[in-house]
């Protein structure tokens, strides 16, 4: 099913990669950073020079790929452990004021944080699965932006992304739900700040969505444990038009849900 509120990624945006030194003296936070997408996002962004961010719930993989990135040689990342299906906004609030003191500001904040649950009839839906999920990829995504809003008017290019995945159809559970929901909470959330305008005429804060597709991630696997490896991509070949919003290659965009491709 196609979604109608979708803007497909130009050839430009998804051959994007990032210059070197690109993103120097910038600072990037991810959250699930060690999923597929993240991890990816993690490291091209440390490779362009940024001072990533690294908030994840998993707190093994998160230290595996926190020396990864040391390992790189250039700026060195921070390590923010979240459990996102418990945190309340107790959590964040003191997230943010760590970022405050440890960098000032923040430039970029990438949401690829992503609970599937079980795809099941909306019906049959156990409330504790709908809580953790909702918290996981509704919740989170808000209050880490309501309390890195300030951080993020810090920067003279803002930028806050969202993972998005279209499926309101049958079976996808509370998973499907919450995606719904985080696609209008973006477009809300622009909305509401696209009328700050820097000297220029740009948007101070840039506020956008992106729809990868398919990808070969522990996600997909769950989601469709008989997919043939083949079938997919890696996430590496679906940055291009994240990395585009999230360095702002055209900075009058915002309140845009990009996508690599329609979804089927």
């Amino acid at each position: 099913m196609q979604n109608p509120n979708y803007q497909i990624a130009s050839l430009q945006q998804q051959q994007y990669s990032l210059p070197a030194h690109s993103l120097q003296d910038r600072v990037v936070m991810i959250s699930g950073a060690t999923g597929g997408l993240g991890t990816a996002l993690s490291r091209a962004c440390a490779s362009a020079g940024a001072t990533v961010v690294l908030a994840s719930r998993k707190v093994r993989k998160l230290e595996k790929l926190y020396d990864v990135i040391d390992a790189l040689g250039t700026a060195q990342p921070a390590m923010v452990p979240l459990e996102q299906d418990k945190a309340g906004p107790a959590e964040y609030a003191e997230i943010a004021d760590m970022l405050e003191r440890e960098f000032g500001r923040i430039d970029a904040l990438v949401h690829t944080s992503a609970e599937l649950g079980t795809p099941t009839p909306q019906m049959a839906i156990e409330h504790t699965e709908w809580v953790r999920v909702m918290n996981v990829n509704l919740t989170s995504a808000r209050l880490l932006s309501l309390y890195c809003l300030p951080l993020l008017s810090q920067s003279t290019l803002g930028s806050m992304v969202f993972t998005l995945d279209y499926k309101p159809t049958a079976y996808w559970g509370s998973y499907g739900i919450s995606k719904q929901a985080l696609q209008g909470f973006m477009h809300m959330l622009s909305d509401e700040h696209d009328s700050k305008l820097d000297q220029q005429g740009y948007p101070v804060l840039a506020i956008n969505g992106y729809d990868p597709g398919p990808m070969r991630t522990p996600l997909r696997r769950r989601a469709f444990p008989g997919e043939l490896e083949g079938e997919t991509v890696p996430p590496e070949e679906r940055l291009g038009p994240l990395l585009s919003l999230l360095n702002r290659t055209d900075r009058s965009l915002t309140g845009v849900a990009l996508a690599r491709e329609q979804a089927a």
